[in-house]
């Protein structure tokens, strides 16, 4: 039998930790998992997403943290992170009781966040809640108080739609533009509809407002388009679109804008960039180009033939022949056509590109 000996630095490490109270442990380890709870699921946040690839992307992430997130409770007091984190996920999974423990727990220790998602279990009744619109919006008014651009959105809609509150227009522009100079995307968007169609409002009532205001609808757009919101970038690309929504057209912009949509794999987009490129609009033609945003948009399976060309309801214009040609080409490399390339996209290149999508 061999007796291995050990190096001194490794055997004062062990007579260390053995030194030790057993609850540093369970703290050095709660420590370390709220370390993971954060970095995988992101800090407490009781926003919409701004995409839904990244809704897609947040609930994966949630699953993943969850047993970090639920490790990371054992500490004494729980970190909000946490809490909430976790009770995200419980909601996510159904779980509502002990998600709306969570959130309450959260709450209690000052969370803000926590506070609007007990709001919205009270407003939209979730799970076992039945719907409450006066508490709910006792939970967003402190929230938006606390500073949570959340909270501050959805007060803001209550006072639009005198939900648990009495209907005040002069409190929802408030607390709406309160929480999109703050940078939320879904409050951004909502103002910029307001700031162009202020429906429902009185022509008085939002004229005293300073609605409409096109011009401010599209710096509120734009601002919630750079941060990846496709709403945004759309309604952008149709107010630069023409003259005729109080901003002057711009075909350049209109350009930018639907190119950046058509960035997030959008089918609609991306066959709107390839006309624009077919035609000239905005962008220096290009019927190689075109052709290859039509191919991406038709293999989607999200897009047909008839409508892959037409904008805004509009009839499909003719197609030119080089963009055709082009179109074509790339139906016989992937082997689908068989036609002679001569830009006409009759019977056969139509039955083509419909395969491209897979029917």
């Amino acid at each position: 039998m061999v007796i291995r000996k050990l190096p001194a630095f490794r055997i004062c490490t062990a007579l260390a930790l053995a030194s030790l109270p057993a609850g540093a442990f369970a703290e050095a380890d709660a420590e370390a998992a709220l370390d993971r709870c954060i970095e995988i699921a992101g800090a407490p946040d009781a926003g919409v997403p701004v995409s839904r690839a990244a809704m897609a992307d947040y609930l994966n992430a949630l699953s993943r943290a969850r047993p970090h997130c639920k490790s990371a409770t054992q500490a004494d007091p729980p970190p909000q992170a946490a809490l909430f984190n976790l009770a995200a996920a419980q909601q996510r999974s159904g779980d509502h009781e002990r998600a709306i423990a969570n959130f309450e727990a959260a709450a209690e220790a000052g969370l803000a966040a926590a506070r609007t998602k007990l709001g919205d279990y009270y407003n939209f009744g979730i799970g076992p809640v039945k719907e409450d619109h006066e508490r709910a919006v006792g939970y967003y008014r402190k929230a938006a108080d606390a500073g949570d651009l959340p909270g501050m959105t959805t007060l803001a809609l209550m006072y639009r739609l005198g939900r648990g509150v009495t209907q005040d227009h002069a409190q929802m522009i408030e607390w709406m533009e309160r929480a999109a100079d703050g940078g939320y995307h879904f409050a951004q968007v909502r103002l910029a509809e307001l700031s162009l169609d202020p429906k429902g409002i009185g022509r008085d009532d939002a004229a005293a407002l300073g609605l409409p205001d096109p011009a401010r609808a599209a710096d509120l757009y734009a601002r919630a388009g750079a941060q990846g919101n496709l709403s945004a970038m759309l309604e952008l690309a149709r107010l630069y679109a023409d003259d005729g929504k109080g901003v002057a057209a711009d075909p350049q912009r209109h350009a930018e804008w639907i190119n950046r949509a058509a960035g997030t794999g959008m089918p609609q987009a991306q066959g709107a960039l390839g006309l624009l490129y077919e035609q000239g609009r905005g962008v220096e033609r290009d019927p190689a180009r075109a052709a290859q945003l039509y191919v991406k948009a038709l293999e989607s399976g999200d897009m047909s033939l008839a409508k892959l060309r037409s904008i805004g309801g509009a009839g499909a214009p003719r197609w030119d022949r080089e963009t055709a040609v082009e179109f074509q080409k790339i139906l016989r490399e992937r082997g689908l056509y068989r036609g002679a390339l001569d830009g006409v996209v009759g019977p056969g290149t139509s039955a083509a590109a419909r395969a491209l999508g897979g029917g």
